[in-house]
């Protein structure tokens, strides 16, 4: 009788330690999961015109310019 019950105790401890198990490793997969997921690159915003640097038609052809090296 005392041997039935110790296999009956071993039985449900075994289970209880491999419901524990995978939820633990369930709980590793979700967080896994989260910190993966796929996460796209912010867009960077386009410069405002004002803030565009432009040689006047004028000052290019006037040769206002420094001489390109060659």
């Amino acid at each position: 009788m005392l041997k039935r019950l110790v296999i009956i105790g071993a039985a449900v401890g075994g289970a209880i330690f491999l419901r524990n198990k995978a939820k633990q490793q369930q709980a590793e997969q979700d967080l896994w999961t989260a910190a993966t997921d796929d996460v796209q690159a912010p867009v960077a915003p386009a410069a405002p015109a004002a803030t565009q640097v432009s040689v006047p038609a004028d000052a290019a052809a006037d040769g206002d310019e420094a001489p390109a090296a060659s």
